[in-house]
């Protein structure tokens, strides 16, 4: 045992603390909550739907939705709060974010509006919504189906509250704001299309200018 001291190196300088969770070694509380947290889900929409057009205000919505943080009457229950939950819309079902947004029958006039523009099946779940945002198009198609779900979740919520706080709405001029949204968005943007008739279809009603600077492949000429 003596022998092994001899080999110990003892230095005068003074210890200095080494917090090993970090990697220069000094402590943080970062480094800490990491430590004791599960590792978590990564994000895959986290980064897309925030996007330069639309007010941030409009985008939470949708942000919310996809966390499940909206204040509806099964959230609040969720949270302690003993209240009757019914759908501010229909008056017929406990009203969650998977009633109110998807089904809903004034949402689903809403959805039938945006499936008959986009040619797709029902917007079932905010899952789909991901999936359907994802799918491949021109960045110009991509630009308005985002710009549209965004509205059209964000325009659900408005319903929502004005039926509840105010006075009923109808959803025909739900659906001509966020027709009238999208088309501001569109012509603010400098995003291509493609030369096909899902384009051209989307484009002419949203009534998006169709300059030549949008296209991706020119027009044949004849």
């Amino acid at each position: 045992m003596p022998h092994f001291f001899n080999h110990i190196m003892v230095r005068e300088d003074q210890d200095i603390p080494n917090w090993i969770l970090y990697e220069f070694g000094r402590f943080t509380l970062k480094s800490t909550r990491t430590f004791f947290l599960e590792p978590s889900v990564p994000c895959c929409w986290g980064k897309f739907i925030w996007f330069l057009y639309i007010l941030p205000s409009k985008t939470l919505v949708l942000w919310k939705v996809f966390h499940e943080k909206l204040p509806t009457n099964q959230h609040i229950q969720n949270k302690g709060l003993h209240i009757c939950s019914m759908c501010t819309l229909c008056e017929k079902h406990e009203e969650s974010i998977q009633h109110l947004f998807f089904e809903c029958s004034n949402a689903l006039h809403i959805w039938s509006w945006v499936q008959q523009i986009f040619l797709t099946s029902h917007f079932s779940n905010k899952d789909y919504i991901f999936s359907f945002i994802k799918s491949d198009a021109s960045p110009l198609v991509k630009l308005i189906k985002f710009v549209g779900i965004t509205f059209s979740i964000w325009m659900i919520w408005c319903m929502r509250n004005y039926v509840r706080f105010q006075d009923k709405i109808d959803v025909s001029w739900a659906i001509s704001i966020i027709k009238d949204l999208t088309f501001l968005v569109g012509n603010s943007s400098k995003a291509s299309m493609n030369n096909d008739m899902l384009d051209f279809t989307v484009i002419k009603f949203f009534d998006i200018n169709t300059c030549t600077g949008k296209f991706l492949h020119s027009l044949p000429v004849r």
